[in-house]
């Protein structure tokens, strides 16, 4: 039997993400021959082949968690098929992925190391119970995933251990739109609109061997004070009054956690929560929960959140800025980044966690700055530009907004001055123009490209556009916005192949669909893809009609039958499907995994006739021969010969006989049962009636 599944192609096949695939094909190849030997064995066999699949199936089974880790698309080519599952023994499909259905709340979760510039996102999915599967979906976006952050979505998929692997995004459903929903981080602002009071409990936690380095005083100043840097009036200024921080600081309480110990930090807040009811503190009031505990050294960040969701940690009390990113993130912001750096926009209290007003990107996908503070420009020319520290309206606006329509993102100009909390921008950002681009909703990223100084310019060639500072005076900067004809830009294209799994006998032909996305911008018109495939020896298939012209932008797809040879070996095999731009010749492949596997075990039974004596035959004398024709295509094992349901003779080889002493057998009727065995432990009776006389 031939089962097919199919994944995205994944560009990783690199390094360790290698080592771990190739690992997890060999592993996989040595079981589908294990299993092989285990549905063949004879039952004296079976304990030891069963012994020898079962540890196979646990070594896979850890070169897939570690491959879901570290490359989840190779992962995805890498599950086994269900109906080669199936047929697993029981202690062995303990070890493997299984098909789940299930719903819940998907959470993105943000680990930020400060120190090192990095930062880790993970997409998680919380069942009405609280049980936490990691989730992956690598043919989905990082946009597309955090639309779905903090919503409640029906998942189909295969897990193993606490991975949720979802092989195709089309699995990945939204149960409703809108409103509010509540998972690890409970109430999530659902609207575009970030507003309220921030009801914050922040509780200080020690650990058995480590100690806070702050105390609560500290702490509910620089999370609750009205004045200077803090986290009330960090989002306060920038929210035009829409968003407080007000709360209570308890602790610290000692947890049986260690220092040194693993970065269990949902079990930290839990035992820390308790600690907080013991002492008369009930958590599920507020709305936000903040953890702060001393730095531990397997954890590898500075502070942590849900994005959305109600609960951070922080491991750096003595900095402001940090409680602040990560608060921020509970409210649906992400990263203030430069297209180089992860935190490189330093206007923006989230990008590397400074205590300054946040940019003009994040202040309108919140809804902070709107209305007529912001202009969407559609036509060239030159515009006036009111700066965005000043809490004042004025006649011109504080964000200028231009559709980049190559992405559909847009760009977001803005100026700002020394004042308030931005006294402490850098000087790049006083008194300048800064560009930013996002996507226009929360949760998203920022992107700082550009602080214009007076006279210059930010071009933007694909589209067309330019941003000119032409001058800045009296907290007002003068912009000059050109709108010109797009540039052709090639990208290379996205391949896609289907379905993603089918099950056939190995020599048939499997039908798939590739198809091709045309990525080059609008101005490049349609395009002409060549497609080319790449099959194992003995595999043969046809890409129909070997090219497609795809307008840019849109999908086209063609048939691809694939035939393996009847010959084909117990392994696993990648199937290639490729699509080369013919104006550029930039190539992007698809891969489909093909496990070859031999027919379902034989259930049949050998044939089986008792030559001799006849049925209701008269025997006399001294002794009788019964005799017996078996034959099986696996091999006939034994023929059992019985009288009276006693063994009398067991013949491993034709021709089948036994002897029968009919001295010792007293006269009457007798029943004589013949049983043939075949090699896969299946088998055959006949009975026949004699009497013995004398």
């Amino acid at each position: 039997m031939i089962q097919c599944f199919i994944a995205p192609a994944w560009s990783s096949h690199i390094g360790e993400d290698l080592t771990l695939d190739q690992q997890a094909v060999a592993v996989t190849d040595q079981m589908l021959g294990a299993m092989r030997q285990y549905e063949s064995a004879v039952p004296a066999q079976r304990s030891a082949a069963l012994a020898r699949l079962t540890d196979l199936a646990t070594q896979r089974r850890e070169r897939m968690l570690a491959l879901l880790q570290r490359n989840p698309g190779l992962a995805a080519l890498r599950v086994m098929p269900a109906g080669l599952r199936g047929r697993l023994p029981a202690e062995v499909q303990a070890q493997m992925e299984r098909d789940v259905d299930t719903s819940g709340v998907i959470n993105a979760r943000i680990e930020d190391d400060f120190p090192r510039g990095r930062s880790s996102q993970r997409f998680e999915l919380v069942d009405a119970a609280g049980a936490r599967l990691d989730l992956s979906v690598p043919d989905a976006s990082e946009k597309e995933l955090l639309a779905m952050a903090g919503k409640r979505a029906r998942v189909a998929g295969v897990q193993l251990d606490r991975h949720l692997l979802v092989q195709d995004k089309g699995r990945l459903q939204l149960e409703a739109a809108g409103g509010t929903t509540s998972g690890s981080g409970g109430t999530v602002v659902a609207s575009t609109l970030i507003q309220g009071n921030q009801n914050t409990l922040s509780i200080l936690v020690n650990f058995s061997d480590a100690a806070v380095t702050c105390n609560s005083t500290d702490v509910a100043s620089r999370l609750f004070g009205a004045t200077g840097s803090t986290v009330n009036n960090n989002f306060r200024e920038s929210s035009g009054g829409l968003v407080s921080f007000s709360g209570q600081v308890v602790g610290p309480y000692t947890i049986n956690y260690s220092a040194s110990g693993s970065c269990d930090y949902l079990a930290w807040g839990s035992a820390a929560e308790s600690a907080a009811k013991a002492a008369g503190i009930d958590p599920s009031k507020y709305s936000r929960v903040n953890y702060v505990t001393p730095r531990n050294s397997t954890c590898g960040w500075s502070g942590l959140a849900y994005m959305p969701g109600r609960t951070s940690w922080v491991q750096s009390c003595g900095a402001t800025g940090v409680f602040s990113h990560e608060l921020g993130h509970n409210l649906s912001f992400h990263h203030a980044a430069t297209p180089t750096s992860e935190y490189g926009d330093s206007s923006d209290p989230m990008g590397g966690a400074q205590v300054v007003n946040h940019n003009a990107a994040n202040r309108v996908m919140a809804g902070w700055t709107s209305g007529g503070a912001v202009s969407d420009v559609t036509i060239g020319g030159s515009y006036a530009l009111s700066t965005l520290s000043s809490a004042t309206v004025t006649s011109s606006p504080q964000v200028l907004r231009i559709v980049k329509p190559d992405t559909r993102e847009y760009y977001y100009i803005s100026l700002r001055e020394a004042v308030g909390l931005d006294a402490g921008l850098a000087a790049t950002f006083i008194n300048t123009v800064s560009v930013h681009r996002s996507t226009g909703t929360l949760p998203n990223k920022t992107y700082l490209l550009q602080s214009l100084g007076a006279g210059q310019t930010f071009t933007d060639s694909v589209n067309g556009i330019t941003i000119a500072n032409q001058a800045v005076s009296n907290g007002t900067a003068t912009v000059a916005v050109t709108l010109g004809a797009s540039a052709c830009v090639r990208n290379a294209p996205t391949v896609a192949i289907a379905p993603a799994s089918q099950t056939a006998g190995a020599g048939t032909t499997l039908a798939y669909t590739v198809s091709v996305t045309n990525r080059n911008s609008a101005a490049c018109g349609t395009s002409t893809f060549a497609l080319t495939q790449a099959l194992p020896a003995g595999f043969s298939g046809s890409l129909g009609i070997g090219s497609l012209a795809i307008a840019a932008g849109t999908s086209a797809s063609t048939n691809w039958p694939v035939t393996s040879s009847t010959a084909t070996a117990d392994a696993t095999y990648t199937l290639t499907a490729s699509a080369a731009d013919s104006a550029t010749g930039v190539s992007t492949a698809a891969h489909a995994s093909d496990v070859v596997y031999s027919a379902p075990p034989d259930g049949t039974p050998p044939s089986l006739t008792i030559t001799s004596p006849s049925d209701l035959a008269k025997l006399s004398g001294n002794k009788a021969s019964i005799t017996a024709n078996a034959s099986d295509s696996s091999g006939v094992q034994a023929v059992e010969f019985y009288v009276d349901g006693v063994l009398l003779a067991r013949d491993t080889s034709a021709p089948y006989a036994a002897n029968w002493n009919l001295r010792r057998t007293a006269a009457g009727t007798h029943l004589i049962r013949v049983r043939a065995i075949d090699a896969r432990g299946n088998a055959a009776e006949q009975t026949i009636t004699v009497t013995v006389g004398r």
